[in-house]
């Protein structure tokens, strides 16, 4: 499973705890306020959390596939030249 099905499954899981949490809970609408702004934030956190190892996962791979594309460009260069010198 990618980590994009499993942040996706964890959200509507989030979602559908909080409305069952919502219609079942026997609280005062004041704590029940309070609590969903409490697991908001918290819901907030994680998110944030996981699109900052996320971007810097991105940032790594784009930075990797760059060094690639130079590398192969490098070579091919050489390669160029060094066939160039022969003739």
């Amino acid at each position: 499973m990618r980590k994009g099905d499993v942040f996706g499954f964890v959200l509507l899981a989030l979602g559908l705890g909080v409305a069952a949490g919502i219609l079942i809970a026997p609280k005062s609408g004041k704590e029940t306020r309070k609590e969903l702004s409490e697991k908001l934030e918290k819901g907030i956190e994680e998110i944030s959390d996981f699109m900052t190892y996320e971007s810097g996962r991105i940032k790594t791979k784009v930075a990797e596939t760059i060094e690639n594309i130079k590398s192969k460009c490098e070579e091919k260069v050489n390669c160029c030249h060094n066939s160039h010198d022969k003739i």
